[in-house]
């Protein structure tokens, strides 16, 4: 073979031995850098997405803080209102009482202003922060929204009472409330009944707000769940001291000073 065959055959072998490898022999050594590369952006990916929920959540938390905050305050500012009310009614319920004594006493003559804001209990369900509350509180509050509502009908009734009976009776001068048997006159016999429902109402919505509304409120703000009441036994060795201290300082936090609501501040009512 001549020489220059040879040496046109040993170049050709020389390049089919040095050519680059195929597109399959690259992928095949590369596979394992694509694969950890795969990994790391995948980790990455849920590292970031797991710090946006736990951004997201703290935030939420912060809001619903703030949240119950305003609540707690604008309860306390109507169980004030609720309070001062009651105390006007005194004089009328001290009346019904000498009545059913026997006695006859005079019928005062007075007019009340239930100048409440329904906004207070409704911002408990028009807020975004809704879903925050505990579905036990959410079911006080929606029986003072009812109470409430049967209040206003009660004092509506009494002030009516007042303006078309009473008050024409005191402009004549006919101040005769009893029949020669002692008893009340038959258009007068709705007075004590609108004062003894306008009185348990009144209570009954006020033992509502400070009992279970304000006491959830302040228990959920010191970062209790409600479920863990459920079988609460402050006697019971076994319940945690933290979880009675806490339902001991929601109590105390209940019963707020009533001349001056909305007095402490938010980072009070969360210390234990």
């Amino acid at each position: 073979m001549p020489g220059w065959t040879r040496r046109l055959r040993r170049a050709r072998e020389d390049a089919l031995t040095d050519r680059p490898p195929g597109l399959g022999a690259t992928l095949r050594r590369n596979l394992p850098f694509f694969a950890i590369e795969l990994v790391v952006v995948f980790v990455g990916v849920y590292l970031a997405f797991l710090l946006g929920n736990r951004q997201a959540a703290e935030r939420e938390q912060d809001v619903a803080l703030k949240y119950r905050e305003v609540l707690i305050c604008d309860f306390e500012l109507l169980v004030s209102f609720l309070h001062e009310q009651l105390e006007e009614l005194r004089p009328h319920i001290q009346v019904v009482r000498q009545i059913d004594e026997g006695l006859q006493p005079d019928i005062p003559l007075s007019e009340f202003y239930y100048l409440y804001d329904d906004r207070v209990l409704q911002a408990a369900f028009d807020s975004q922060n809704f879903e925050s509350l505990d579905s036990r509180l959410v079911q006080a509050v929606v029986r003072g929204r009812i109470l409430l509502r049967s209040l206003e009908q009660y004092v509506d009734r009494l002030n009516a009472f007042t303006t078309t009976t009473l008050a024409p009776m005191e402009r004549d001068g006919d101040r005769r409330y009893y029949d020669d048997e002692g008893n009340l006159l038959p258009h007068l016999e709705a007075y004590p009944r609108l004062v003894r429902r306008a009185a348990r109402v009144n209570a009954g919505l006020q033992n509502i707000l400070r009992g279970e509304a304000l006491f959830s409120l302040h228990i959920e703000t010191m970062g209790f769940d409600l479920e863990e009441l459920v079988r609460f036994d402050a006697d019971d060795p076994g319940t945690p001291e933290p979880l009675k201290d806490a339902v001991t300082r929601a109590m105390e936090l209940a019963r707020f000073d009533l001349e001056n609501p909305c007095s402490r501040g938010f980072a009070s009512l969360q210390e234990p």
